[in-house]
Formats: structure tokens, sequence, C-alpha cells
């Protein structure tokens, strides 16, 4: 579509033109009849500006129409949002509940109060829904890996109008795919499992929110698709959120994507702390493994040295880049604050706040350097902003995933993506740097762009950067005319785990694609995927493997992590990979692999949950650092978790011989213990209360007893209630990025309060 500008043109002459001139970018121009003269003086009225979709222009006064006023009169005069209902939470806030008024007839409109339980709406919803599947026998749903679909006359088609799933059934086959390498030609191994283009939510008013097939199935969203008295109240709940928000809630947004006042240099200057408190924070900050993808030790210390010599002389996004070091190593300083038997450090948001003063800092210098133009310095700070607002997050937030989309760019307009060894004029020192730094935003746009549901950003066939040598800082520095070889894997080096995690997630990454790739491609690529997946893993160095604890009695908890995490995110891949055809294995026997494996992993998943959790309590040996893993791996969690509801939706069914009594009550027992230590951070966070609630529904929990001992019982006859959860490619993953996502956040990892999104 052509865009233009609508200019009105005057005539001189004392008769109207009445023509309308528009002008396109492409000088092209496109003229619009208006009754002038005597045809509007013999009835036509005149036309005042308003082009209607037919090419016709009338008056935009003889369609006006009053709108109705649908908040109460308090808040319509002072301009505010109103949630509509009587009073209103705003005014009621306000002390005004009794002057909340509203005009005409718009209480008919207000909001109406829940009434009833959860549990009794489910179910007379649940009897409605079955009651119109007897009455209509063309809805129907899959179990065999096919899409619930109507036909397309059918009234009930539009029963959800809002929201939508993407199959395969109207989309043409291509030959080729978007992931190097994949085979997407017919298989017959694909012909009874339908793709799944992921899953949008969309509005009347043409607002839409997307995640892709790879993102978690959270279980609340699945069970709400069809019961939309729980979505009411929810709906109704973020709206009182949003009414609620504060100052204090607007300031944990990222500032770079909204608004920062401009500061001088000076006055940036003033904010750095004495040197001593600074030299504790950049101490802290060299603890982190971020630090080894980003500096080279020696060479920082002497810049930092170099800066306290003359400070009005060091360069804004050198400053910059300090503010950051030091932002993360007070972030790093606060979770190892003891907080009794909370354990849980409480951030300080008021704008005062080290954190918010450093955070301001951050933005204002970003700003006065220009960083949009690149240059030194600029994408490591804004690589590091980055992750100062993903740990500022109790929950994830798409902001993040935005932030990650400026970084990127800019990283591809300094040429990080290309090797240096292409271009001479790279010295071997600042060539090597590159690949850390590009390495490191390789993964997190990997690991970010997961937490969003989306595809990633970075797209490999374009990039040649090579990973970085296991070299310690002190091999090479900038004098380095040639570098050194890469020590052995066997020498543990701060660049090592780097090293392991870049190889994993290059893989991953293609899984990830393949997720996401809209093309449908046979079962055999996922198995050659599995086989190079394992393959990784098995390379990884030494120590870096997975080893229980009793055997790692000697090892640091950076160490300890590490595993952890490369070993979490293999199983979490093999859920991707395998999730699609879960429901297809439950009568094709042929898909077996694909359950055993995703059953597998899903429950070695959440026992790694339960062992960080008790790991990173005051006297746990993780309770340092877990918190710097936390929500990439809330995440994994949330993954595993719908993994086994789905299973449980399963036997309820007829599948009770294909998964065993006591699979399910193993399955039962995992996910009892996560909805524990979910409830435990419940009271801050909303991602763990809607995980908690939706293990509720799925198994029937009951509150806890006081001595932890929790009373469960399944659903019984939900058959035909559960049958459209049958396939896994139809589990809702929507995810509004105005609303809090459900990824879980144990109170010990965290190391601030819940901040709502806005």
């Amino acid at each position: 579509m052509v865009r233009g500008r609508l200019t009105l043109r005057k005539s001189r002459t004392s008769e109207p033109v009445g023509i309308l001139k528009f002008c396109f970018h492409d000088n092209s121009v496109a003229m619009a009849s208006i009754p002038t003269g005597s045809n509007a003086r013999n009835g036509s009225p005149p036309a005042i500006g308003r082009v209607e979709r037919k090419g016709r222009l009338r008056s935009h006064l003889s369609l006006r129409r009053d709108k109705p006023q649908l908040s109460c009169n308090l808040c319509r005069k002072r301009k505010v949002r109103c949630d509509r209902q009587s009073p209103c939470s705003t005014c009621s806030r306000r002390g005004f509940a009794r002057s909340c008024v509203y005009s005409g007839d718009v209480q008919e409109n207000i909001l109406p109060q829940p009434t009833g339980t959860v549990i009794e709406r489910i179910h007379q919803l649940e009897s409605l829904v079955v009651s119109l599947a007897r009455r209509d026998p063309t809805i129907s749903a899959s179990v065999d890996g096919t899409l619930i679909s109507d036909p397309p006359n059918n009234p009930s088609h539009n029963i959800h109008p809002r929201r939508e799933r993407f199959g395969s059934q109207s989309r043409p086959t291509p030959k080729s795919s978007a992931v190097s390498g994949i085979n997407v030609e017919d298989d017959k191994n694909t012909s009874s499992v339908s793709l799944d283009g992921g899953y949008m939510k969309y509005d009347d008013t043409g607002k839409a929110s997307y995640v892709g097939s790879s993102h978690w199935a959270a279980v609340i969203d699945s069970i709400s698709e069809l019961k939309e008295n729980v979505e009411r109240d929810e709906d109704a709940r973020d709206l009182t959120i949003d009414l609620n928000l504060n100052a204090s809630a607007y300031s944990s947004s990222p500032r770079l994507l909204y608004s920062c006042r401009l500061a001088t240099k000076a006055e940036i200057l003033s904010s750095i702390p004495p040197r001593r408190a600074a030299d504790r924070l950049v101490s802290k900050y060299l603890t982190l493994d971020i630090a080894s993808g980003i500096f080279h030790r020696d060479h920082f210390l002497f810049e930092y040295d170099k800066f306290w010599g003359n400070t009005a002389g060091a360069p804004i996004m050198w400053i910059c880049l300090l503010f950051t070091i030091m932002c993360l190593g007070e972030l790093h300083q606060h979770s190892q604050t003891p907080m009794g038997n909370t354990q849980i450090p409480i951030f300080d948001e008021s704008p005062t706040s080290s954190v918010n003063i450093f955070r301001e800092r951050i933005v204002q210098c970003l700003m006065l350097g220009r960083y949009t133009k690149g240059g030194p310095y600029v994408v490591e700070s804004l690589l590091q902003y980055c992750m100062i607002e993903h740990f500022l997050r109790q929950d994830a937030q798409f902001e993040i995933w935005i932030l990650l989309g400026m970084l990127i760019p800019i990283s591809l307009r300094m040429g990080l993506h290309r090797d240096p060894k292409h271009f001479s004029e790279i010295s071997p020192f600042a060539g090597e740097m590159r690949r850390r730094v590009w390495a490191t935003i390789f993964q997190i746009d990997v690991g970010f762009s997961a937490l969003a549901g989306l595809p990633r950003m970075i797209k490999p066939q374009q990039c040649d950067t090579e990973e970085p040598r296991n070299l310690l800082d002190s091999d090479f520095n900038e004098k380095t005319q040639e570098l050194p070889k890469s020590r052995p894997e066997s020498e543990v080096t701060p660049v090592l785990f780097l090293l392991a995690k870049n190889r994993i997630i290059s893989v991953g990454g293609l899984i990830s694609d393949l997720a996401h790739d809209i093309r449908p491609y046979p079962y055999t690529e996922l198995m050659r995927f599995e086989k190079l997946l394992q393959n990784t893993r098995s390379s990884l160095p030494a120590s870096l493997r997975w080893q229980p604890l009793s055997r790692s009695i000697s090892d640091g908890a950076h160490t300890i992590m590490q595993r952890v995490y490369l070993d979490m995110f293999y199983h979490k891949m093999l859920i991707i990979l395998y999730k699609r055809y879960l429901s297809a294995s439950m009568t094709q026997p042929q898909y077996n692999h694909a359950r055993e494996v995703c059953l597998d992993s899903a429950i070695e998943t959440l026992e790694y949950q339960h062992l960080l959790h008790e790991e990173t309590q005051l006297d746990g040996r993780l309770s340092s650092i877990g918190w710097t893993y936390s929500l990439i791996l809330n995440d994994d969690f949330m993954l595993a978790a719908s993994v086994l509801c789905f299973y449980i939706k399963q036997y309820n069914g007829d599948y009770k011989g294909i998964i065993g009594e006591e699979t399910l009550q193993r399955i039962q027992s995992v996910l009892r213990k996560s909805h524990d230590i979910w409830l435990r951070s419940s009271s801050i966070s909303n991602e763990a209360l809607k995980a908690v609630r939706a293990l509720r529904l799925i198994l029937g929990i009951q509150q806890p007893s006081e001595d932890g001992e929790i009373d469960s019982r399944l659903f019984d006859g939900s058959e035909e209630f559960f049958a459209q959860f049958n396939n896994p490619a139809s589990w809702p993953v929507y995810q509004d990025p105005t609303s809090p996502q459900i990824i879980y956040h144990p109170p010990t990892w965290s190391s601030f309060p819940l901040e709502e999104s806005i």
C-alpha cells in the first residue's frame, strides 16, 4: 500500500475548484472530486475532507456519533483509566467511592463481579462443552495428531474468534527448509502429525500476540482456553494491576525503551561512588560468568586505574560500561545478603537506590554517546544493560527481547558476525575479544528468544565468526602479534564454559529453528538432530559434564551450576524436538521413542528443579549464584511441567495401558514437589501463583497441611473435556507481552520482589 500526504488545494478564483490532491511518495497524483459551487447549492453538502472506503467523500460531521461514556464521571474528568466497577478501584483508592457515578445506562456495562467458586464454574462450563459436542457430531477432537477443527460453515467455529491455531491443512508444502541441511520433503512419518505454526491471540482492536511452538505450553492457559470464566477473572485482575501502577512500577521498565532525563557528563560522573566502594562492586562483578565473555581482565584493570587518574577525560561509553559493571556487582552483592527465614533479598525500588541510579546513568550515557552509531564499548555496555534488566525481573518480560533487538543490529553493523581474520586492520587481541563478545550475544539471542517464544534474530548462515580460543587472559594482550594456540580443554579457564555453552546452544538454535519452521519435515530428521545433540553433549569438556553432587564435593559452586545449566539445556532441546509427536505416540507405535524421550527429559528437568531449590537455600552450595540462572531455567521447568500434565490428561482417557500406573504415580510425585516449591514464592510472583493454580486444577491438589503433606485426587469423567488437549500441537502457549508470563521463580534464586509488567 502506498502511503501519501493529503493536501487541500484552494483555487485562486472565487469559485472553489472542488479537488482534493493526494501527493504520494512516488510523485504520482490521485484526484478526487468534491461537489462544489452549484452542485453544493443543489442540495449536496460540501465535503469536509473524509474519504470513504468506496472512494466517495462525505462530511465527517454527518458521521460523527457521540461515544458512550464508559468511565465514571470522576475518572473521565481526571482522564485516567476506569475499570468500570461500582465503585471503580481508582475512586475507591482515592477515597471517593461514594462519588463514583456513571452517566446514562453505562451501569449495565460494568464488569460483573465473579460469582461462585472457580471449580463450580469449571464444572458448569465442562457440562456445557460436553452437551454441545453431543448435540453437534461435527465437532471433533483428535487423538492421532490432527488439530481440532470445525467445518467452515459451522457456527461453533466462531466460539473463540479472537484466538487462532495455525495448522498445515491449507498451507502448501514446500520442498526446502529455512533450517540449513533439513530435508522437508514429504515423508510417511509426517502424514498423521499436524504442523504447529504457533499460537496467536487477536482481539477486536487488532492487537495481536504470537508465540512459536517451541515455547512452553502454560498449564493454566491450556485450561483457561475453554474456561472463559477463569479467563475473565484474570483479565479483570490484570486490569486492576494496570490501574494500580505507580511510579516505582514504571521505573522498573527499561528506561532505554521509554524515556530518561538527559544529563551532562559532569552530572553523570557525580554519581560514581568513591573508589573503595567501586572496587568492591567491580570485584563482585569479576566473579560472574558473564565477565569472561566480555572483558580481558588485565586490560580492563589497566583502563580502570587510568580512569581514576583522570575521570573527566574518560570516554562517555567507557563510563557507561563502568556503570553496568557496578550495577551487576551491586545485584550480585545484594543477592548474598541474608534475609532470615524468608531468604528473599528485597530490592529497593526507590529512585534513590544505587541500582536505580546506576540504571539511569547507563541510559543517560548511552544517549549522550549516541549508541546507535556504534563504537568502542557500545556493544559491551548494551549487552550488560540487557542482562541487568533481565536479572531485575522475577518473571520474564517481552521488553528484554526488544532490548535484544536493539543490541543485535548494532552488533551486525559493527561486523561482529564476521570473523576478524578477514580484516587485517583488526589486531589479534581485538579480534579475539570480538569473538568472545559475539559468542555471548549469540547465546543470549537463543536464550531470550526462547523466553519470548519467538524465533531467534541471528541467522547462522550469515555468520562465520569462529569460536574463541581456550586461553587465559595472561596468554595474550593488546601487544600480541599472533594468538597462541588454544589450550587443551582439560585445562579449566574462565572461557571454557563460554565455549561449551556455545557449542550446545548452536545445536539448540538449529532445533529451535526447526520448531519455528512453518514447513513440515520428516520424523527421521528429528532422529538426526537428536544424535547431533547427543554427540555435542558427549564432546563437552569432562569438567563440565554433569555428575552427582556426591561426586562433586571438591568442586566450586560456579562449576556445579554450569553443569546443571548445560544438562538442563540438553533435556529442554529434546522436549522441544519431540513434543509435537507426543499425541501421535499414543496410537502409533513408531513414535514411542518420542514419548519416552519427552517423558524422561521432563522428569529429569523437574528433578533438577528440586535439587536446585534445596541447594540454593542459605546453607546450600549454590546459594550465592543460583539467581544468575534462575529466569532462563524457569522456562525449562514450565516446559517440563506441561509435558507431564499432558500425560496425566492422557491417563484420564483411553491410554492407561500405555502410560501405566507406576509411571503416573511418579509423574504425580514430581509435580507435587514442584507445586510445593512454586507455592513458597506465589505470594511475590504472579507466575508462581498461576503455576500453583494450574497444578491444583490438573492434580486436584487441596490446600497444603501444616506438615507439608498434600492430599491429591484426579478429576474423574473428564475424557470429553480434556479431549482437545490430547494433541500437544494444540496446547495454547499464548503470552501477552503486556502481562506477566507464567515462569516460576524460586524464592532463593530470586534477588528481588515481583515487578509487574505494563
